[in-house]
């Protein structure tokens, strides 16, 4: 393996993306272009770091420069912090919770010189753990007084939906109105209450018991019903309801209502919510994620801020954005597909969605591309249809446009594409430094080259396969259809599968399968005329067509998805230990790599989404376009083997060890991914050689024969036979 420069190769990107564009010599090295020093006002990102004392974050309020952060401490107890913008500094806040059980701090709330918030009693991990659950989880009012440092947690003494005695379930937000009063919210009812929890009125609002809101200057913004409206803490009094899309918990201290519309920020009038774009996400972001949070603050200076990662739950910190000179770079052109068929894509639309689609993977490859490459950014072009018809006109257009640089192929089909439309990228890795062939793994890597080159990377995969007991499976030599339904036979008191596998999808998955094995995409041939298939048909037809509900252990499992059931998932199939068996009477592993859905609307059983991404063989900007792919592959800063088995070694290596456990599951009484599971897996996955082909048309043929199988009009045989002729007429067509 080529020793890696990455890292320092970072550090330089990042240094000259501050100060000038770039690009690489033969020898690797970067020189700067004929733009040296040409610079354009633009907004430039910096991360702060939490203080060594916030571990994370559970809620986030804004009140003029200040933020103030809900979180815990490394060792798990509850903390408030606050943060000046103006001075950067940190202030610890520390609070009492009195005698809560296990309280949780969703948010907290700023008023006059108090904060309040609301604590939730809840069950611990290891309550979970053991399946425990008591019956009196409560809800506190926390308040803190900042000039003293007084605090106080008060057990909430009626009910959210009432005023009865004794503890509530139903309390979904807390607002401060002054340092003696706040509002909390139940569903659709409020309670002005002190900070001992007594009921001073009880308001007739049309907020939502949430109590969303944010600043603009000293004016608080309410939401109710009908949308933000203007709320008069002391009088309880709402204004009109601004009529704007996109608000949320954005908090302005320079006088500006903003709205989030398109991955991009906006000024907004509040009479006709026309305004300025302020900035892009994408410009201002340090990772995709970010651009998921609903809360930022533009302080009085003009900085925007917000939070660091995609959930409050991984908070390490905060992103600052200011303006400032940054370099001008060259544009590369990604063509992303987007399907404006039907309402959904409307209503996406009204609601300040991408026109295309776009994996977090991908989306994330660009945030971090734009950040760190010295010489290009990337911008998505929206290929939309509408239809079939129109998505093959844009493939038909795409052989004659020399202006796209990269195109996302996750919303093809396999083989949609003109052979010469795509770049070979295998050179590219032999040229780079800092990559090599052996950095991937050797099957997937196989499986991706089509005539010798690899003209579409794909980013990640799953595994089908089947399981079973350890001490029930024979081996592989014998794990026959026979041996099966022998197993079967004599295991009354197990239910051979899960209760939702009907014959429907039983087919479904064996017939994924059958692509893989019987199928030779190189040669273009198959071998569904083999008494294997026709032990396949027979296994098939024998086995129930779906169940009643049960607990009990399975017999064995068709896993269609080993990235993520791995460990914890087959073991409850199981209810404990699992091997991996493979299909019946097939060589090798007798599992198949699977190629992860490209949007959620994919039903492939998975949990993961899939990228795949080629650069195009017109663009005259390969030696960028590929330092982009490369940013793909190389994945992300925290891969998860649940989402997927990555291409990349490295980052397989790394989702994998991050992943074994020792916990153990008390409830069920199973463990989760043991070193010895995650062994098995890694074998699985490196000696693995055969894909599944999702054709439609393909699995057509594969469902039609079999369906008359299964109605008594042919013999297994005689269906074998028939699918071997249909399908390889098909696979000689399609696949020449």
């Amino acid at each position: 393996m080529k020793q890696r420069i990455m890292a320092g190769l970072l550090l330089l990107c990042l240094a000259l993306s501050l100060c000038a564009c770039g690009k690489k010599n033969e020898a690797g090295a970067v020189e700067l272009s004929d733009k040296e020093g040409e610079t354009v006002e633009g907004w430039i990102p910096s991360k702060i770091a939490f203080p060594d004392w916030l571990a994370g974050s559970t809620g986030w309020e804004t009140n003029g420069d200040t933020i103030y952060y809900s979180g815990y401490t490394p060792d798990k107890q509850l903390v408030a912090a606050a943060y000046d913008t103006l001075s950067g500094e940190w202030k610890r806040i520390d609070f009492t919770v009195a005698d809560a059980y296990h309280p949780m701090l969703g948010g907290l709330s700023y008023a006059g010189h108090s904060l309040w918030g609301l604590l939730q009693e809840g069950p611990s991990q290891e309550d979970l753990k053991k399946g425990q659950w008591r019956d009196d989880y409560g809800y506190y009012v926390l308040h803190v007084d900042l000039e003293s440092g007084e605090s106080t947690a008060v057990r909430i003494p009626f009910e959210g939906e009432g005023s009865t005695e004794g503890s509530g379930l139903h309390f979904s937000g807390i607002l401060g109105l002054n340092d003696s009063r706040a509002l909390l919210g139940a569903m659709d009812r409020f309670y002005v209450i002190d900070a001992k929890a007594a009921i001073l009125s009880e308001p007739d609002l049309t907020a939502n018991g949430g109590l969303a809101h944010f600043r603009v200057n000293d004016t608080l913004y309410l939401w109710t019903q009908d949308g933000y409206a203007p709320f008069d803490p002391e009088t309880l009094s709402l204004g009109a309801p601004l009529n704007i899309d996109g608000l949320g918990d954005a908090s302005s201290n320079n006088g500006h209502l903003l709205r989030k519309f398109q991955r991009s920020l906006y000024t907004a009038d509040p009479a006709t919510g026309e305004g300025e774009r302020l900035l892009r996400w994408m410009d201002v972001a340090l990772s995709y994620g970010d651009i998921y949070g609903s809360v930022c603050l533009e302080n009085s200076l003009g900085d925007v801020y917000y939070p660091d990662g995609e959930d409050m739950w991984r908070q390490k910190g905060l992103i600052c954005a200011k303006k400032g000179q940054v370099p001008v770079k060259e544009i590369m052109l990604l063509g992303c597909f987007g399907d404006t068929g039907g309402e959904m894509y409307s209503e996406s639309q009204a609601s300040g969605a991408l026109p295309y689609s776009a994996t977090m993977s991908l989306l994330s490859a660009i945030v971090h591309f734009n950040n760190v490459d010295p010489q290009y950014r990337i911008e998505v072009v929206p290929l939309t249809y509408a239809n079939a018809q129109e998505r093959d006109r844009l493939l038909i257009d795409l052989a004659t446009r020399t202006d796209l640089d990269l195109l996302d192929t996750s919303l093809l089909p396999d083989n949609a594409l003109n052979s010469g439309l795509l770049a070979d990228m295998l050179p590219m890795i032999d040229a780079d430094e800092s990559i090599s062939r052996e950095d991937f793994i050797e099957p997937l890597l196989k499986l991706m080259t089509q005539s010798g080159g690899l003209y579409e990377y794909t980013e990640k995969f799953t595994m089908l396969t089947m399981s079973t007991h350890p001490d029930l499976f024979p081996g592989r030599e014998n794990w026959t259809a026979e041996s099966i339904q022998s197993l079967i036979a004599a295991h009354p008191e197990m239910d051979p599968l899960w209760h939702s596998y009907d014959r429907d999808l039983i087919t479904t998955l064996f017939c994924w399968a059958a692509t893989a094995e019987f199928i030779d995409h190189d040669a273009k041939t198959c071998s569904f005329d083999c008494p294997a298939f026709i032990h396949w048909l027979e296994l098939m037809k024998a086995l129930p067509d779906g169940g009643e509900y049960s607990e009990e252990a399975k017999l064995m499992d068709i896993c269609y998805d080993l990235a993520f059931y791995a460990g914890h998932q087959e073991k409850y199939m199981m209810k404990g230990d699992y091997v991996v068996a493979g299909f019946p009477e097939t060589q090798g592993t007798g599992s198949y790599f699977l190629k992860l859905g490209s949007k959620p609307s994919d039903w492939r059983g998975t949990m993961g989404q899939n990228t795949r991404l080629g650069i195009m063989a017109a663009s005259d900007k390969q030696e960028g376009a590929w330092r982009f792919v490369r940013t793909l592959m190389e994945g992300e800063d925290e891969p998860s083997i649940t989402e997927g088995i990555q291409v990349f070694k490295e980052s397989f290596e790394r989702a994998l060890q991050a992943e074994i456990s020792d916990a153990f599951d008390e409830r069920f009484q199973i463990g989760y991914l043991t070193a010895e599971n995650a062994e098995e897996l890694r074998q699985q996955v490196y000696n693995t050689t055969k894909l599944v082909d999702t054709d439609a048309g393909l699995l057509r043929i594969l469902r039609e024969e079999i369906n008359r199988y299964y109605g008594g009009q042919n013999s297994a045989a005689d269906t074998a036979a028939a699918i071997q002729s249909r399908a390889s007429i098909y696979v000689s067509e399609q696949y020449s």
